[in-house]
Formats: structure tokens, sequence, C-alpha cells
């Protein structure tokens, strides 16, 4: 099977990404990433680890999409490719991250905000080259922080992957970590066979990926996952939906204005207990 536009056997291209990291058997190989970037035990991570249907989350008007969103207990991973650079796609990760974040907040029955405790890990996986690649790292962790340098939450950090930087480390023969080369897989697959056979040689888990690769690639693996918004179907749902929005929005204006005091009261306890628990005032905000 081979897609118009895409080929879909270079896993940094969405659709391959997504199938690699969302079809249950890669689960394996999604469990060794993933055991490294939170130090678990791999039993532990493949045996507790599941998927999060998130792909469209809020409203329509601000539609933001993920690649693949996984739990493992008290932690969610929202794990991003990125093939092209876009100035400011980090910041914009980031805020998505931090949408993602403030879900975990829920009011319980006595209409109070409470946190459940969730940890949220935004992965960037950056598959582009761009300046001078000797200046970035090929892999780091950080805490969000906003524009004055001053950490939003110890609840949501990022950790990025460069992938150009990792595989010209790679070369030059320097050791990098297991998840880094798990990862760096991805970007190898845009290379020769004889490349990737090389680079894969002697890791059972590679090996069996790469044999997943070349079904995928050749055909022999039926997919079912939409290549981002390029399906008319799907733009028209979403334009339908839209509407529909705005339609009920107008609908629900008259009717908010009645319930105001009682929401502002409301939120002003929520806003303390957020505060009690430590959260930054600007994600209060």
């Amino acid at each position: 099977m081979k897609n118009s536009k895409l080929d879909i056997g270079d896993l940094t291209y969405d659709v391959g990404f997504k199938f690699f990291f969302k079809d249950n058997s890669l689960r394996y190989y999604v469990a060794s990433i993933v055991s490294e970037i939170l130090h678990k035990d791999y039993d532990y991570v493949i045996k507790n680890m599941h998927y999060l249907d998130v792909e469209l989350v809020s409203s329509i008007k601000s539609l933001m999409r993920s690649d693949v969103i996984i739990e493992v207990a008290d932690v969610v991973l929202i794990m991003e490719m990125n093939r092209n650079y876009i100035k400011h796609l980090n910041e914009l990760k980031i805020r998505y991250a931090n949408h993602i974040f403030n879900k975990m907040f829920y009011i319980n029955p006595d209409n109070k905000v409470e946190f459940n405790g969730k940890k949220v890990i935004l992965v960037l996986i950056n598959a582009y080259h761009r300046g001078n690649i000797k200046d970035i790292p090929g892999e780091c962790e950080y805490k969000v922080k906003n524009e004055e340098g001053k950490e939003l939450t110890e609840y949501l950090e990022c950790q990025e992957f460069n992938l150009e930087k990792i595989k010209e480390l790679w070369y030059s023969k320097v050791t990098i970590s297991k998840q880094s080369k798990m990862i760096l897989y991805l970007l190898m697959s845009r290379y020769s066979d004889e490349e990737i056979q090389e680079f894969i040689k002697g890791d059972e888990i590679l090996m069996k990926a790469e044999k997943v690769r070349n079904e995928l690639k050749n055909g022999k693996i039926y997919l079912d996952y939409d290549v981002e918004m390029e399906n008319e179907f799907i733009k028209n749902e979403i334009r339908e939906a839209a509407l529909e929005e705005g339609q009920a929005l107008g609908r629900a204006e008259g009717q908010a204005l009645g319930r105001a005091e009682g929401i502002a009261q409301n939120n002003q306890e929520n806003a303390k207990k957020m505060k009690e628990n430590g959260i930054d005032f600007d994600l209060i905000s």
C-alpha cells in the first residue's frame, strides 16, 4: 500500500509515526521508549500503559491536535513528531501540553476543584535540520516556564529529542541513551535499507520493528489512520461542528448572564483551592 503523497514507510510522517506508536503489534517498541523516559521497569510499563483518544480537544474553535497520548499510572505522555520546523513550534506545543494539564482538574461532588495528581510530560521529537547542529543537544528535559522565567508547575515538563543531532552523535560513535536510539530509528527510516540494517543490527526490539515497517511500506498492513487534516470528509465535519457550536454559544449567552454571579463566586473558591495545591498564579488565571 502506498500513499500518493507520502512514503508511509518514513516514520517521520504522521501516518507512519502514529501507526508505530498506536498499533498494538508495536506495543513492545513503544514501551521500551516510555520505560526509559519514565525510568520505570519495562514489564511495569507494558502492563500499565494505555492510550488516550484525545485527537480533537477543547472546542472546535480552538482546534488542536496531538499525535499520540499515552497514560502510565499517574503520568500522561504527549508524544509529538515534528517533521518540519515552524516558528514558535515549541511554544505552541507547550501551550497544548498546558491545556491537557488543565484537564487534570475536576469538580468534586462538593463543587470544589480537585487535581487528579497526574504529571504531564510533553515529548517533542524533532526530525528537522535547522541552524548549527553543534549548538543543540541531542536530548534534553526542562520544566515549563512563563515569560518571566518562573516555573508554572512541577507537574508539567518537556523532553525534547533532536534527531539530526542524535544521528550525528551516533555516526561519530558517541554513546547515546537507549531511548535516543529507539527514537532515532524513526529518522533512520528515511535512509537506505543498508543503513537501517547496520543501525538495528543486534537490537532485538528494532529488528522486530523493522520487519513491521517493511510490511507497512510494502502494503501488507492495512492502515486505518487519517493523515492529519487532508481528508475532505473530516474537514467538512469540522466546519459543520464549528457552525453548530457557534449557534449553540449564541443561544447559551443569555442563559449564562443569569448564572454569572454564582459562577464568579464558585471560581473564587476554586482558584483558592488551586493556590493551596501549589498551582502557579498564571496557570490559575
